[in-house]
């Protein structure tokens, strides 16, 4: 026999014909014939340091300075990097010169791959080893859903959603228990489960192949299982990224991240996880094919995202979506595109820990939880916040093991204790769905205060979980004070599943309490928070003491001693549209703004900011209440417009905005802007956190090109100081009227130094609260 027939003979034996079969690049790439030597993987003396980087300008150092970027994000904080033997010391000695805190998380990256080509190999080798003993191609993925479907007894049916770039099928599997008396197949709720948008986390798989084989193989023996399966349709998607991930097989393309899609300008791949439509193209979404995170040229631009747009599109009884990736261990709720909390906030955080806690159940691994964009990092287009903000669909993102100690190549020991954890997570939320009937929460969040004697309306989502809504039964329930009882009236249906009322507006010094009620056509009474607890809201009066839409000039300044810039400078303009400046102010009446050159030019760059720095500092303003005022917060609010994702060094500025409260001698930082939302976004800060009110208060915006190459856009609009309190009243005896007896009352009250005599507000009493009083007693 020829040695070519016997190497051949044992290639079959060692993989499996399904194994070596269409895998990009050539057939069996991860193959090894026994007694040849492995298959050389480059990153060769590669290590993987995590670096903590503080600012926009460090980012953009230590990303040159590396291989590649192992997180997801590109931000300030810390930093995975893959770094080549050449580019460590320079790497090193760099953190080490900025002071910046490093370590080293994978000694040996080549190590790591060769030792899980080796696992793959030996698990190949053996008879009768568990499926989920190593990880498996895309070919052997598909075969065990075919196989897992034959098991089912007719419960389960694998579909193709759709094919990929490369033509290669999109493949899951949906499952549900036979239809039982009064709960048919056809009307079950919906869940979905996918994974793998991202080519290299192979755990993702793993775990939705965990879900679709435990709910399948157990559902005879497990009772809960039994009851997820009896009540919903299961649907899972192990593998989106079909093209990337086969890619990943062959071992120089290991780590490879996004689809396989040619850029045409010698790079390849889109992000898929960036390329989703609902707020496509903002922020943690890169413009750069050759990046990571690259977004594509639309959303929806790719076949693989169009599939699974449809496919989840046609589930009309869809109630919950997770989408797994790794590593980090987190459980991500909406929003990753904004750092505005979701309508449902409330309800995903119940949700996020109840998740969690099942998680720590299994093996005690603690996954951290909150909105994507501030528990991780922002990240504009993904699949959740599509999900979430265009189906109406409970969505999450879970980032599985670990946290950076094997990163993107988990061994393959940890895949059952992985995916036994997070299939607890599956349970938990599975078992919310079906118990709670109604979901109710407040899509504005809940006031932070109430406008003395001035009705409020709010807003109330209740969405069907498991029950139908009784048409008429939402109601609101409010009281004045803490005590007595509470009145009840019915809210109005203003859209979709969103319900409108209004809290009445009290006397100012006291609170409103306030709660919710709906019940369902079972006849059973849903309560929001409870019918035991309410929520609170205080009631206070509100001065204007700033307010400046920008329609005129009242005395805004635009240089600064050191700003350098040749071009962009602050201008009050109606600013002309580019793909990095507005086409209008952020008022919804009038047209100006300042704004950092408001021309268009030929390009985005002809009159954006270069060259260094241009400052606009405002008037003088004061952020004092009236006289004899018991203030309970002071607020600054602006909008904002920033750009600075574009150009040669993109994400490299920032712009820092600054507060003073004494006439511009000293200044204070409120936040140094890099948020790049292609949009005006609206910031409010409470003075008393930064800086003690004044009468000479003055804001700064410094916009600012450091010669890094990135297109600079900056814009303000509608600057607004409100102080919120109550007015002291002149009635200190408090027998319904102002007149000489107060004034002995308060002089009593003085002498004693009771608190109550306190009228500037200042924690003593002395004389400044004479002439504070007689200011209220004068007034009534």
């Amino acid at each position: 026999m020829s040695k070519s027939l016997i190497h051949w003979l044992a290639h079959r034996l060692v993989c499996g014909l399904a194994a070596c079969v269409g895998l990009a690049g050539g057939a069996g790439a991860m193959a090894q014939v026994a007694g040849e030597d492995p298959v050389p993987v480059p990153f060769a003396g590669d290590q993987v340091i995590r670096v903590t980087v503080q600012t926009q300008e460090q980012l953009r150092i230590v990303t040159t300075l590396a291989d590649n970027v192992w997180n997801c994000r590109s931000g300030v904080g810390p930093m995975d990097l893959q770094v080549s033997p050449q580019k460590l010391p320079a790497l090193i000695q760099w953190a080490d010169q900025q002071n910046l805190p490093h370590e080293v998380l994978i000694p040996d990256v080549k190590a790591l791959l060769d030792a899980e080509r080796e696992q793959i190999r030996i698990a190949n080798l053996q008879r009768n080893v568990d499926w989920f003993a190593t990880y498996h191609p895309i070919t052997e993925i598909n075969t065990r859903l075919d196989e897992l479907a034959a098991e089912s007894g007719g419960t389960a049916t694998v579909f193709t959603a759709g094919q990929s770039l490369e033509g290669r099928p999109i493949k899951g599997i949906r499952f549900s228990a036979p239809d039982l008396p009064g709960n048919p197949r056809a009307n079950r709720p919906q869940v979905m489960f996918e994974g793998a948008q991202h080519a290299r986390e192979w755990i993702s798989p793993c775990v939705n192949m965990w879900i679709a084989d435990r709910m399948i193989e157990t559902y005879a023996t497990d009772a809960r299982v039994r009851a997820v399966v009896d009540h919903f349709e299961v649907v899972v998607v192990p593998v989106i990224n079909v093209d990337g991930y086969a890619y990943t097989w062959i071992p120089a393309n290991r780590l490879w991240r996004k689809n396989r899609r040619n850029n045409g300008d010698g790079s390849f791949g889109v992000d898929l996880n960036r390329n989703w439509g609902y707020q496509w193209g903002g922020q943690g979404a890169s413009t750069a094919p050759n990046n990571d995170t690259y977004r594509g040229t639309a959303g929806f631009s790719e076949p693989e995202t169009q599939v699974m747009r449809d496919f989840i599109t046609s589930l009309p009884r869809l109630k919950a979506h997770i989408d797994f990736h790794s590593y980090s261990q987190l459980v991500l709720s909406p929003f990753g595109y904004t750092g505005s909390l979701c309508p449902d906030n409330a309800l995903f955080v119940m949700l996020n820990a109840n998740m969690t806690g099942g998680i720590f159940s299994i093996n005690g691994k603690l996954y951290n939880s909150g909105p994507s964009y501030t528990a991780i990092y922002p990240a504009s287009g993904v699949v959740p916040d599509w999900v979430y903000g265009d189906r109406g669909v409970l969505a999450w993102t879970i980032e599985l093991r670990d946290t950076g100690q094997t990163g993107f190549v988990l061994p393959a020991d940890q895949i059952v204790p992985t995916a036994m954890e997070n299939f607890e997570a599956v349970l938990r939320l599975c078992e919310y769905v079906r118990d709670n009937q109604l979901w109710m929460s407040l899509p504005d969040g809940s006031p932070e205060r109430l406008i003395a004697g001035t009705p409020r309306s709010i807003r109330l989502n209740v969405k069907n979980g498991e029950g139908m809504l009784l048409p008429g039964s939402v109601r609101l329930h409010t009281r004045e004070g803490s005590t007595g009882d509470f009145t009840s009236t019915a809210m109005a249906l203003e859209s979709g599943y969103t319900f409108i009322g209004m809290l009445p507006g009290a006397a100012c010094g006291i609170s409103v309490e306030y709660r919710f009620s709906a019940a369902t056509a079972h006849g059973e009474t849903i309560w929001f928070p409870s019918s035991q607890t309410a929520l609170n809201a205080p009631i206070s009066q509100r001065f204007v003491s700033f307010d400046d839409s920008m329609e005129t000039d009242l005395g805004w300044a635009v240089g600064a001693a050191g700003d350098i810039a040749t071009t962009g400078l602050w201008e009050r303009a109606d600013p002309q549209a580019t793909a990095a400046q507005p086409e209008n102010d952020a008022s919804p009446v009038g047209v100006l703004c300042w704004i950092t050159d408001g021309r268009s030019g030929s390009s985005s760059g002809q009159y954006d900011i270069d060259g260094g720095s241009t400052t606009l500092t405002s008037p003088l303003f004061s952020a004092l209440p009236p006289p004899a005022t018991r203030v309970s917060g002071t607020y600054l609010t602006y909008s904002r417009w920033y750009s600075n994702n574009t150009g040669t060094g993109a994400n490299s500025d920032s712009m820092p905005i600054s507060i003073s409260r004494d006439n511009g001698a000293t200044w204070v930082l409120l936040e140094d802007c890099t948020q790049n939302a292609a949009a005006w976004v609206r910031k409010q800060f409470r003075i008393q956190d930064f800086v003690s009110p004044s009468a000479s208060m003055r804001l700064r915006f410094v916009a600012r090109d450091l010669g890094t190459g990135s297109i600079v856009e900056a814009g303000v609009d509608d600057v607004l100081v409100e102080v919120f309190g109550c007015a002291r009243s002149g009635d200190f005896n408090q027998d319904g009227g102002v007149d000489g007896r107060d004034v002995e009352a308060f002089f009593l009250a003085w002498e004693a130094g009771e608190p109550d005599a306190d009228f500037d507000e200042n924690g003593g009493v002395d004389g400044g609260d004479i002439e504070e009083f007689f200011l209220a007693w004068e007034r009534g």
